[in-house]
């Protein structure tokens, strides 16, 4: 005898679908650093001139507000034959560099291992012990970049699965432009697919932008970094959606026996 699955079925089925598609469609993470401190933003310059071929600037903000309550931002300029200015601002809710003309220069903001010291011997600073398995990669949300950004990205662990690495380390990276010059840019850098590493414990971030050689003169804004998880294509969501409607016009149609 054919008959309907029971109303109780029907809404716990029902039920499932809807929490299944929140959790595909759910957006996980886990701030990092929205750059809000310090209140008043501090500045820096460096040459990299003839005279001092590397010229370092380096602002240190002790917060609670980042994980292990300190953030090092660094503007390393290390070949300028144009003899151009680059600077540096971080806070205010933001972290801005304008690159000097010609300037071989990098940024680097630190997180956890690798601050302000602690007299740890193997590593200079506080150990993070961030879960990041629950999570796919970084996403950087730039308010405006005016040329070609190479970032990367380097996840220290003082527990690693190979117990013969007191601190092993895992990296990943990209290349990526604005679609027009000082637009706003966005962008999730996913984690490298490395087995050996320890994401459940990860103790020092390392971001690391524009590692190249010379470029025109050139500027960028970056206004969060978050842990986050992918979100499906919205193709795949609909033919998720898709598969369980039928799996609920079949369940309709079973006999139930008895």
């Amino acid at each position: 005898m054919n008959c309907l699955l029971p109303t109780k079925s029907l809404r716990r089925l029902a039920l499932a679908m809807a929490l299944f598609g929140a959790a595909a469609t759910g957006h996980a993470s886990l701030l990092l650093d929205d750059f809000n401190a310090p209140t008043a933003p501090q500045t820096g310059i460096a040459f990299g001139d003839a005279s001092a071929p590397s010229s370092d600037v380096l602002l240190r903000d002790f917060t609670p507000s980042v994980p292990g309550g300190v953030r090092e931002t660094t503007l390393n300029v290390y070949g300028n034959p144009s003899n151009s200015v680059s600077a540096v601002l971080v806070g205010g809710g933001a972290l801005s560099v304008a690159q000097g003309a010609g300037a071989i220069a990098e940024a680097i903001v630190s997180y956890g291992a690798f601050t302000g010291p602690t007299g740890n011997p193997l590593v200079s600073g506080p150990l993070l012990g961030l879960d990041l398995s629950p999570y796919t990669g970084l996403t950087f949300d730039f308010s405006g970049s005016q040329y070609v950004l190479n970032v990367n990205v380097t996840y220290y662990t003082s527990a690693p699965l190979d117990p013969g690495a007191p601190l092993y380390y895992s990296t990943s990276g990209v290349n990526i432009a604005p679609a027009t010059p000082g637009a706003p840019l966005s962008f999730e850098l996913a984690f490298a697919a490395n087995p050996a590493f320890n994401w459940q414990q990860v103790d020092g971030v390392v971001v690391l932008i524009n590692r190249s050689g010379p470029t025109p003169a050139s500027a960028y804004t970056l206004d969060t970094l978050t842990f986050t998880t992918a979100v499906p294509e919205p193709q795949a969501l609909a033919l998720l959606l898709a598969g369980l409607g039928v799996v609920v016009l079949v369940a309709r149609r079973r006999p139930q026996l008895g």
